[in-house]
C-alpha cells in the first residue's frame, strides 16, 4: 500500500550520514543534547489502509467427503461452538463404533487376565487335590493285562510331556514368532519411511505455495506502484490499469489461499505420521512380547506337575507289575503332588510377558479407537466465535471447494482500520492511544475519529523497507461502510 508520510527521504538519509560523521574518529565532539521542547513537532503520517471486521475466519474441512449437511445460510448471525456444515459420517461412525468395540474387547482380555482363574477352575482343581488325597489312602485294586498296558501307555504319555516341557518351545515356534517379530519390525520401517516421504511431500508443496504467493506479491507490487506513479500524470488512471491491479490483487489472495491450505495439509501429514508410526509400534511390541512369553517356557510349578505324573505312573506300573504296598502310597503320594503343583499353577498370577501382551492390545486398540474420533470430528464445521455467515461455498451431495474456504465468518458488531504501509522511518512517531483521522475512498464527505489500539511489535520487510501494520478502532462508524473498503488514515499532529 502506498505511505503519503509529510517526510523527506532524502532528508532522513542525510541526517543519518551526518550523525555517523559526527562518531568518526578526530570529529569534533558532539555537541549538548537539544532542549526537547524547542524540536519540532512529530510530523503528521498518512497511511491507506481497508476497512476489516474486528475478527473474521475462513473455515475449511480438513478431511475429503461428500457435503451430506449446510447448516446456515449466507447473512445467518450464529453463535460459538455450534456446527455449521457436516460432511457425510456413516462411514467414519461405523469406524468409530468398530474402534470402541475393539477396546472393549481388549480390556475385557486384561481383566480376565489380571483376575487370574475363574472361581469354577479352582473349585475344580480342589476337587482333584482332594481326590488324589483320598486315592492316597487306596490300596487296594485288581492286576489285569488291560490295566498293565494302560499303566505302561500312561507312563510313556507322562514321559513325553515331561520330555517335552524340560526342552522348551519347539524350533519352528521360536522361528514364527521370531519371524513376527521382523515382519513388525519392517512394518514399523515401512511405516515410518511412508509417513516422513508425505511429510517431505506437503513440506514441498508448501514452499511452492510460498514461492508463488511471493512471485503474485511481486507482481501486484510492480504494477501497484506503477499506477500510482500514472496517477500522478494529468488525468485519470485508464481502466485496464486498474483492473490489471484488482486482477494481482486477487491473484495475492488466491495464493495466500494456497499457502494456508498448503499448511493444513502439512499438519495433516505430521498427526499421520504420528499415529501410523505409533501403531507400528504397539504390533511391534505384541510381536516382542509374544517371542518373549514363548522363550521364557514352562515354570517351575508345570515341571513339578508332569515330574509328578511320571512318578505316579512309575509307581502305578511297578504296583501293577508285582512290586510292594509302598509302590501304591507312593504313587498315591506323586497323585496328590500333581494335583497340589495344579492347583498352584491355577491360583499363580499371570505371567509378566502376558499382561505385557494384554497391555499392549489395550494401548493400540485405545490409539484406533483416538484416530477414528478425531477423523469423525473433523467431518463437521463448527463456530469458533459469536458472527455472521459472510460467505458460502457449499452444496449437498457436492465436494467442499479446494481452492477456496467452505465458510467465511465474521463478527461484524465491530469494525476497525488496519493499514500496513508504515515503515521504520514513520512508526516510531506513532503511539498507542493517538488520535486519528480515517476518511473513505468510497464516501470522500465522511470523516470519523479514532484511536490507534495496535502497533504491530514485530515488523515485516517488504522492498528492501520494515513494514508494521498499525491497527485503527473508530470512536464511531456508518452503516455504509463495508469489509475491505479503503481508507485513508491520518496519524500524528497537525
Amino acid at each position: 500500500m502506498s505511505l503519503r508520510a509529510v517526510r523527506s527521504p532524502f532528508c532522513a538519509v542525510l541526517t543519518v550520514l551526518l550523525l555517523a560523521g559526527c562518531g568518526m574518529p578526530g570529529a569534533n565532539p558532539p555537541t549538548p543534547t537539544p532542549d526537547l521542547e524547542a524540536l519540532e513537532p512529530a510530523p503528521r503520517v498518512v497511511a491507506d489502509g481497508r476497512v476489516v471486521p474486528a475478527r473474521s475466519a475462513e473455515l475449511r474441512f480438513t478431511s475429503v467427503g461428500t457435503v451430506a449437511e449446510v447448516l446456515v445460510a449466507e447473512g445467518q448471525q450464529v453463535a460459538a461452538g455450534i456446527p455449521l456444515a457436516r460432511l457425510d459420517t456413516a462411514e467414519l461412525e461405523a469406524a468409530v463404533d468398530e474402534a470402541r468395540a475393539a477396546v472393549d474387547e481388549a480390556a475385557a482380555r486384561y481383566e480376565l487376565l489380571q483376575a487370574g482363574a475363574q472361581p469354577e477352575a479352582v473349585a475344580a482343581a480342589e476337587a482333584r487335590l482332594a481326590q488324589a488325597r483320598a486315592a492316597e489312602q487306596q490300596t487296594v485294586g485288581s492286576i489285569t493285562d488291560a490295566d498293565l498296558r494302560a499303566a505302561t501307555a500312561e507312563l510313556q504319555e507322562a514321559r513325553a510331556l515331561l520330555a517335552r516341557l524340560e526342552a522348551g518351545p519347539r524350533s519352528t515356534e521360536v522361528e514364527r514368532a521370531r519371524a513376527a517379530v521382523a515382519r513388525a519390525e519392517a512394518a514399523l520401517l515401512a511405516e515410518r519411511d511412508a509417513r516422513s516421504a508425505a511429510k517431505t511431500e506437503a513440506e514441498l508443496r508448501l514452499a511452492q505455495a510460498a514461492n508463488q504467493l511471493r512471485d503474485a506479491q511481486d507482481a501486484y507490487s510492480r504494477i501497484y506502484w506503477e499506477n500510482r506513479e500514472l496517477e500522478r500524470l494529468p488525468g485519470d488512471l485508464p481502466r485496464e490499469r486498474a483492473d490489471a491491479e484488482t486482477a494481482a490483487l486477487r491473484a495475492v489472495e488466491n495464493s495466500e489461499a494456497a499457502v494456508a491450505q498448503a499448511r493444513v495439509e502439512l499438519d495433516q501429514a505430521r498427526q499421520a505420521e504420528q499415529t501410523g508410526v505409533a501403531a507400528a509400534e504397539a504390533g511391534l511390541r505384541d510381536a516382542q512380547a509374544a517371542l518373549d512369553q514363548l522363550l521364557q517356557g514352562s515354570d517351575a510349578d508345570a515341571l513339578a506337575a508332569a515330574r509328578a505324573r511320571v512318578a505316579s505312573a512309575e509307581a502305578n506300573l511297578a504296583r501293577l507289575s508285582g512290586e510292594a504296598r509302598a509302590g501304591e502310597i507312593a504313587a498315591a503320594q506323586a497323585a496328590v503332588v500333581e494335583a497340589e503343583a495344579a492347583l498352584r499353577e491355577l491360583l499363580a498370577p499371570a505371567r509378566a510377558p502376558e499382561l505385557a501382551a494384554a497391555e499392549a492390545r489395550v494401548r493400540a486398540s485405545q490409539a484406533a479407537l483416538r484416530r477414528a474420533e478425531v477423523a469423525l470430528g473433523r467431518a463437521t464445521l463448527t463456530a469458533p466465535f459469536d458472527g455472521t455467515v459472510v460467505e458460502l461455498n457449499l452444496e449437498p451431495g457436492e465436494q467442499p471447494p479446494a481452492d477456496a474456504p467452505a465458510l467465511v465468518l465474521a463478527d461484524l458488531r465491530a469494525w476497525r482500520v488496519e493499514t500496513s504501509d508504515l515503515t521504520e522511518l514513520d512508526v516510531v512517531f506513532v503511539r498507542e492511544g493517538d488520535p486519528v483521522l480515517i476518511s473513505f475512498d468510497a464516501l470522500p464527505e465522511l470523516t470519523l475519529d479514532g484511536v490507534v489500539a495496535e502497533i504491530e511489535a514485530l515488523g515485516k520487510t517488504f522492498q528492501g523497507d520494515v513494514i508494521y501494520t498499525v491497527t485503527v478502532e473508530p470512536t464511531s462508524w456508518d452503516e455504509r461502510l463495508r469489509w475491505n473498503m479503503t481508507a485513508t488514515v491520518s496519524l500524528g499532529a497537525e
